[in-house]
């Protein structure tokens, strides 16, 4: 029996030397460092960058003039190389594919180490961010990293890495993965969606409608100016509300913390299966309501001083 597991271990390890030396043979081969500028131009919509093992670092800048470009930089995979070095805008898009291309069927292995971090530079006026319409930014499992974007819609999305995001601005946005951290510093605009299913979800100022939720992480929002709806299986919720509006909050199994505005003037409707509820005597008149529903987890509502 020994004998047996020896021999089929040996036969899976040459399977997959075999398969790594054909990734390399025929796959994008070996990484190259690359740099490229795409121009702009006039008439831009969207910008879409999609990623999948590689590190993605964004960031916007203000041009002072002119129609703007995209600085790429960093090392990857010479077929990656290759098709960034040839993009450009195309019936007002760029598409930006950090990929790997897929050139044999046995892609379930996943060769090849991240080549660090691929760095974005997005140079545009402020008239022209104004006027983008979509920004989409993904990535399978790498980091996601992006600094003052700004469109009528973003979208951010991971598979199982972590995404952080700063000044961010626009109509709507969706921050979503599957098993990574979210961290948001600032968002203004007119709603915010984050999602994870086994991540933590943190979010510091949210000048906008909110919608978060998280099945098995912890969800923290440290200023909040709009109304919102959050909730969690199995985590803890602290939100910190900057105004009167009102909020909706669920937790299956942890413990709720809201933090209101001393000009709070609204109605509590707060109720726990197995925990303890705590909130100020006063009930308002101002029709806001903050509604906590909760299993197993304590309620604490309270006002700032």
């Amino acid at each position: 029996m020994n004998r047996s597991v020896s021999i089929l271990l040996g036969i899976i390890l040459v399977a997959v030397g075999s398969a790594a030396l054909l990734h390399h043979t025929l796959g994008s081969g070996k990484s190259v460092s690359y740099e490229h500028t795409v121009p702009l131009g006039g008439g831009l919509r969207e910008i879409r960058i999609d990623g999948d093992s590689l590190n993605l670092d964004i960031r916007f800048t203000e041009a002072a003039s002119g129609d703007g470009a995209v600085r790429i930089a960093g090392r990857a995979p010479s077929g990656i190389a290759e098709r960034i070095r040839s993009a450009k805008v195309e019936s007002g898009v760029l598409h930006l594919q950090f990929r790997e291309p897929r050139r044999w069927g046995w892609h379930f292995f996943a060769f090849g180490a991240a080549d660090g971090t691929q760095t974005v530079t997005v140079e545009m006026t402020k008239e022209a961010l104004d006027a983008l319409e979509s920004f989409r930014a993904s990535v399978d499992s790498g980091s996601l990293d992006v600094v003052g974007a700004a469109a009528r819609e973003s979208v951010f999305a991971s598979d199982s890495g972590s995404i952080r995001i700063e000044e961010l601005r626009g109509g709507a946005a969706t921050v979503q993965t599957g098993s990574g951290s979210i961290r948001l510093e600032r968002f203004e605009g007119g709603s915010l969606s984050l999602r994870t299913d086994s991540g933590s979800i943190r979010a510091g100022t949210v000048i906008a409608g909110l919608d978060a939720a998280s099945d098995s992480g912890n969800i923290r929002i440290e200023r909040l100016n709009g109304r919102g709806a959050v909730r969690t299986d199995s985590g803890s919720i602290h939100i910190v509300k900057d105004d009167g509006s009102g909020l909706d909050v669920t937790s299956d199994s942890g413990s709720v913390r809201i933090q209101l505005p001393a000009a709070f003037n609204g109605i509590y409707d707060l109720r726990s299966a197995s925990g303890a509820i705590r909130h100020p005597d006063r009930s308002g008149t101002s029709g806001e309501v903050i509604r906590v529903r909760t299993d197993s987890g304590s309620i604490l509502d309270e006002q700032q001083e």
